[in-house]
């Protein structure tokens, strides 16, 4: 066992906590919302209690140890070289994603999103007056790939501004690679489409996966780009309402600070000293939670192919967010969702996520391992009446 013990579930029924007061209260296995189970390095904890110790809520000044521990981050985990004068706080990812369309596109503009892809991304495109443009990942073989001629066709559309792009892929598990997203930028540059760059899941990678930030990429893709993150889904921490973008351009992060200023946001004192210390002391943490969470996903393989065959899993290399293929049951999600809480475990429904997702489900594998064993031993159960019924 390494330092940190994950078999060690925290009891979160009764702390408001979404997953296990509202998807919890309808299943007793919740497996869909985006959060861990895992209690946070012991350092954040700390940090939070400090600042609540001192009894100061009032107003505050963002300290440079923010900007400073999101540089060092960069560089220790991924090897990138990010100013901290790049570093702009944000209340949420989905926040900063509205402030940056408010920055480089107007009402009526074009956005592309790569579906199957977080829901959320369209939801912020429609209710901000913007046009979604799918650029669908083409599925093949149980694998996904980026539509690359697809993408230069909308992109040379004079009316698109903006691609949202994610990376890693929620809900795909995965992470792209240089090469891909070499390409993304060069396409991206050369017709003037801005990129923002969701990297929430980065911190999350296996088997000697890199994770690329699209801004470290060059600089004129840097000048085109921002990239948007947040310690939340690594560390656990993801009610604090902390967040950051990274916008190299200072014309470009000018106007996000000013559409930031009109909407009178302000910051957390509670939140920012907790993403300090997990940026400052977050290493082995991170280490290890990968460790465990491949456990996860290398055992949820080996269940399904023991035991529900017909169900695929696509072949992840980051996240801790499985994407199942049930096209083998001749299903929509519709019925598979409804299969799965018929069992106790509430999922994420595939098609959430746009058409291209509809006959997938979204399982999140980051809790403990006993935890994921009874619910899918649950599901099981529910799987051999139904193909009993069936024969």
């Amino acid at each position: 066992m390494g330092t940190y013990n994950f078999e060690q579930q925290k009891h979160m029924k009764g702390t408001d906590s979404w997953k296990w007061d509202k998807e919890g209260k309808e299943c007793p296995y919740p497996l869909g919302v985006a959060d861990t189970d895992f209690l946070p390095p012991p350092e954040v904890t700390e940090a939070v209690m400090k600042k609540a110790a001192q009894g100061n809520f009032a107003y505050g000044v963002m300290p440079q140890a923010f900007y400073d521990s999101v540089s060092h981050w960069y560089e220790k985990r991924h090897g990138a070289e990010i100013r901290p004068d790049w570093v702009t706080y944000s209340p949420g990812l989905i926040v900063a994603i509205k402030m940056l369309m408010e920055a480089v596109t107007h009402v009526g503009d074009n956005v592309i999103i790569q579906s199957p892809v977080y829901f959320n991304f369209s939801l912020i495109i429609k209710r901000n007056g913007r046009n979604i443009l799918e650029n669908t990942l083409l599925y093949e073989n149980g694998t996904y790939r980026i539509d690359f001629e697809d993408l230069e066709r909308k992109a040379a559309d004079p009316r698109t501004t903006m691609l949202i792009f994610c990376n890693p892929h929620n809900p795909i598990a995965h992470a792209w690679s240089r090469e891909d997203v070499e390409r993304v930028a060069e396409i991206c540059n050369r017709n003037h489409v801005f990129v923002v760059s969701d990297e929430a899941h980065s911190d999350i990678l296996f088997q000697g996966v890199r994770h690329i930030p699209f801004v470290s990429l060059d600089p004129q893709t840097a000048a085109n780009s921002a990239s948007i993150n947040s310690a939340g889904k690594t560390f656990n921490t993801n009610g604090l309402y902390v967040s950051y973008a990274i916008i190299p351009n200072r014309q470009v992060r000018d106007a996000f600070e000013n559409a930031y200023a009109h909407h009178h946001f302000d910051f957390s004192m509670i939140g920012v000293p907790a993403q300090i210390a997990a940026y400052e002391h977050g290493d082995t943490y991170t280490d290890e939670l990968n460790q465990y969470l491949w456990g996860n996903i290398t055992w949820l393989e080996q269940f399904l192919k023991e035991n529900m065959p017909d169900v695929k899993m696509v072949k992840p290399n980051a996240t801790y967010l499985m994407w199942l293929d049930f096209h083998g049951w001749g299903m929509n999600s519709e019925p598979v969702d409804a299969f799965f809480r018929s069992a106790g475990v509430a999922l994420n429904r595939g098609d959430i996520y746009g058409d291209a997702g509809d006959g997938f489900m979204r399982i999140n594998i980051a809790c403990a391992r006993d935890v994921l064993q009874a619910a899918m031993e649950s599901v099981c159960v529910r799987y051999q009446e139904m193909f009993r019924k069936d024969q």
